[in-house]
């Protein structure tokens, strides 16, 4: 995966970039295919800050996540949380459909019932 972490209308920290980072390798728990996840950090005004997490997964999947918070480490927390819901929603979303695609052909054969054999039939 690849993850970038980008800095707007303000200076951040190393340390603030490195937890920044932490926090989005975790997400790879959550959902392995990810190609490219990028991080965006902001500053709206004088006491608000604003985190961005855009990632893309298969298929040309695109998940955004926003957030806001008075810290830039609760905004990345939050942004954290919405992630990771979004990538598991997107997990089970993909397993609902292999799941389905299998069932439809691995259908167990009907039992014969006393009858419907070709053997019980007579002329």
């Amino acid at each position: 995966m690849r993850l970038s972490i980008t800095a707007r209308h303000a200076e951040f920290s190393e340390v603030m970039k490195e937890y920044a980072r932490e926090k989005a390798e975790r997400l790879e728990r959550y959902f392995d295919h990810l190609r490219k996840l990028e991080v965006i950090l902001d500053k709206d005004g004088e006491s608000r800050y604003s985190a961005e997490m855009i990632a893309s997964a298969v298929k040309g999947q695109v998940l955004v996540c926003h957030s806001s918070a008075e810290t830039a480490m609760a905004a990345v927390d939050s942004v954290h949380d919405k992630m990771e819901r979004q990538l598991t929603r997107f997990k089970e979303k993909l397993g609902r459909k292999h799941g389905q695609h299998r069932a439809k052909f691995n259908r167990r054969r009907p039992e014969l019932v006393a009858g419907d054999s070709f053997a019980d039939l007579w002329w």
